[in-house]
């Protein structure tokens, strides 16, 4: 191997990581989840790349979706109004069945720069290079052409929250709209 070959199989290593295994998966604001990409990716795409989910749920909110829900403990992959109730769900349009948000509370996906799901803020805001904001939600967002990512802070007793709670890659142009203060 060439040792211009070596950073480009580490990038693509990191990128692709596979959701049974142990090792990070990468999400982007680019539109992103490991292999997976948001307005492309479908169904079949999804089982693949993370497995059969733990709940399924059809259901419509400002439009129609299919939520698969990872590491559900027994629960629907999402509430009557949409809101995800597993450490992970990839919602689905329910008309083109491509992939248009991810939700995740699961440590094992994490932004380019480490960002996950129980950061704590100031760790997370020296990685991004960035302070968090605080308005609808306290957080980071981080928007492109092609998606956005938003890392939402909670707990503690401050008003952005003590650490990252959960982390969402969403579609810029067509969303199921659950996530309310996210998706405006």
């Amino acid at each position: 191997m060439t040792a211009r070959a070596a950073p480009a199989m580490v990038a693509a290593a990191v990128l692709s990581g596979c959701a049974s295994g142990h090792g990070r998966i990468v999400v982007t604001a680019t539109g992103h989840v490991g292999p997976l990409r948001l307005d492309e990716s479908r169904r079949a795409d999804v089982v693949s790349f993370a497995g059969r989910p733990d709940s399924e749920v059809h259901g419509r909110y400002q439009r129609t979706f299919d939520a698969l829900g990872y590491g559900c403990d027994s629960k629907p992959a999402v509430d009557k109004f949409g809101i995800p109730q597993c450490r992970a769900v990839f919602y689905l349009d329910g008309h083109s069945g491509t992939l248009d948000l991810f939700y995740t509370r699961d440590r094992r996906y994490a932004d380019p720069h480490g960002v996950r799901a129980g950061t704590p803020t100031t760790r997370a805001s020296r990685r991004l290079g960035r302070h968090p904001f605080s308005g609808c939600y306290a957080g980071f967002r981080f928007d492109t052409k092609t998606g956005f990512l938003v890392m939402w802070l909670e707990g503690g007793r401050k008003l952005v929250g003590d650490h990252v709670g959960f982390v969402v890659v969403e579609s810029p142009r067509r969303n199921p709209g659950a996530l309310d203060c996210i998706d405006s």
